[in-house]
């Protein structure tokens, strides 16, 4: 066996479990927003086999281009890890804005720690990986509602090019216990440097954040999610969090979307609502840029 120290990524499918029990009704128009082939019937379960399909593409394209990056996927849920801590950060980072901005509400835990390997894998039967880190990246994905990344507190200091200003502590207002939280939705393009704050192009990530939050409250692709209490919850809870970066980017914006008031207003979606909302968003941050002299790209 192989051990050594890196960082595991586990990443999963908000929802599969409700949709393979039959608690959703899918519908043709669930795999038509989706660009999902079907015959004469259609069912859940090839709605979920055709979803797996789209967010094993996402996996590959993330990945393919790392010799360092390994990658497990296990149905609704995927391990990716390397002994680069910096790499996979990167790749959680772009898995997260690839399955968002396609349609997938997916949630994830960042974990520094050990890692378990065989010498000798068969292949065929997909990747193996086990240790401390695997444990904690999987504890830590259950850790809040929507589509988050949280990480342990090993990790951080093993970063070398990604600024400490991308994770944040959050408090649990249940259990008011504290976690640490990456913000992938602040980086729409690969994390270079620990500068990379300090020369961010705001108007780039407002308008990622923009597309984010136009898809997650009225694409058809998410109607699904939003067919039932806890996907609406999952949803709203994201478009909270991901809305509120927009404070501080740009103190007058009027685009942060609290969870309590977002939450009963997800059902009714199709493309033309989520342009016109794309639309009067980035039309809101133009005018921001126009007014506020203090506003620069860089």
């Amino acid at each position: 066996m192989k051990e050594y120290s890196g960082v595991v990524f586990f990443v999963d499918i908000l929802g599969v479990g409700a949709l393979t029990q039959g608690k959703i009704n899918i519908t043709e128009e669930d795999f038509l927003s989706h660009r999902f082939s079907f015959k004469e019937s259609f069912s859940e379960h090839q709605f979920c086999a055709k979803l797996l399909v789209k967010f094993r593409r996402i996996l590959t394209n993330a990945t393919e281009n790392f010799k360092k990056i390994k990658v497990a996927q296990l149905s609704d849920c995927a391990f990716i890890w390397s002994e680069d801590p910096d790499l996979v950060v990167n790749v959680a980072r772009d898995i997260m804005w690839k399955s968002t901005l396609g349609g997938i509400l997916c949630r994830g835990g960042l974990a520094y720690g050990q890692i378990v390997e065989p010498d000798k894998i068969n292949t065929k039967l997909g990747m193996f990986i086990c240790g401390g880190a695997v444990t904690d990246a999987v504890k830590l994905e259950e850790t809040g509602k929507g589509a988050r990344v949280f990480i342990n507190t090993e990790l951080v200091s093993e970063l070398k090019s990604i600024p400490p200003t991308a994770f944040v502590p959050r408090k649990n207002p249940i259990s008011f216990t504290i976690a640490d939280e990456f913000l992938w939705y602040k980086y729409p393009e690969d994390i270079e440097s620990i500068y990379d704050d300090v020369k961010v192009d705001r108007l780039k990530v407002l308008d990622g954040i923009a597309k984010a939050i136009a898809m997650l409250k009225h694409s058809p692709r998410f109607s699904w999610n939003s067919s039932s209490a806890p996907g609406r919850l999952q949803l709203a809870s994201t478009i909270d969090v991901i809305s509120s970066e927009t404070e501080n980017l740009a103190n007058n914006l009027d685009l942060k979307f609290e969870c309590e008031y977002v939450i009963n207003s997800l059902e009714n979606r199709s493309e033309q609502r989520q342009k016109n909302a794309l639309n009067v968003y980035r039309q809101t941050i133009s005018q921001e840029v126009k007014t506020n002299k203090a506003f620069k790209r860089n």
